[in-house]
C-alpha cells in the first residue's frame, strides 16, 4: 500500500501551468478589473481591464476593453485597446480597435481591424542583425556607433 519506490510527480510552476485546464469566463460573466495568469484563458464575456496570460482566446460573445498581452491570441470577438503578443491572430468574426504589437500576424477574409500594426523582432533575430551593420560600417572605413541599447537597430556612421 506504502511504496518506497513510489515516483516523484511534483512539477515545476511553468509544467504545472501546462498540464492545468484553461481559465474560462462564461458569457454571462462581466469583469471590471485586470485578470492575470500564467496559462491559459478563454474569455466568453465581457472584461473591462487589462488581460495577461501565455494563450489567451476571446470568443465570439467576449467583448474585451483594455490591454492584452501574451504569448498567442486567438481573437474571435470584440477588443479595444492595445495587444502585444507574439502571435495573434484575428478570425473572420473579429472585431479589433486596437494597436497591435506581434511577432506574426495572421488576419483572416471577413475580420475588421483598425489600429496600428508594429513588428518586435525575437531578441535573436536583434542582436546578430546590429552586429553586422556595425561591422559593415567598419569595414567600409567609417567609424560606427550604436545609438540605441535597446531593440532598435539604429547606427550612427561618421565616414572617415
Amino acid at each position: 500500500m506504502f511504496n518506497s519506490n513510489k515516483k516523484d510527480t511534483s512539477t515545476s510552476g511553468a509544467a504545472a501551468a501546462r498540464n492545468t485546464a484553461p481559465s474560462l469566463l462564461s458569457s454571462d460573466l462581466v469583469i471590471n478589473g485586470n485578470l492575470e495568469s500564467s496559462g491559459d484563458m478563454q474569455v466568453d464575456g465581457s472584461v473591462e481591464g487589462d488581460i495577461k496570460s501565455q494563450k489567451l482566446t476571446i470568443s465570439a460573445s467576449a467583448v474585451v476593453r483594455g490591454s492584452i498581452e501574451a504569448e498567442s491570441v486567438v481573437i474571435a470577438g470584440s477588443v479595444t485597446g492595445q495587444i502585444k503578443a507574439r502571435h495573434v491572430t484575428l478570425n473572420k468574426s473579429a472585431k479589433v480597435i486596437a494597436d497591435v504589437i506581434q511577432e506574426r500576424l495572421t488576419i483572416e477574409p471577413g475580420a475588421f481591424f483598425e489600429g496600428n500594426c508594429r513588428h518586435f523582432p525575437g531578441e535573436e533575430e536583434v542582436r546578430p542583425r546590429r552586429m553586422e551593420q556595425v561591422a559593415s560600417a567598419r569595414s567600409n572605413g567609417a567609424n560606427a556607433t550604436a545609438l540605441s541599447p535597446g531593440n532598435a537597430a539604429v547606427v550612427a556612421i561618421d565616414a572617415a
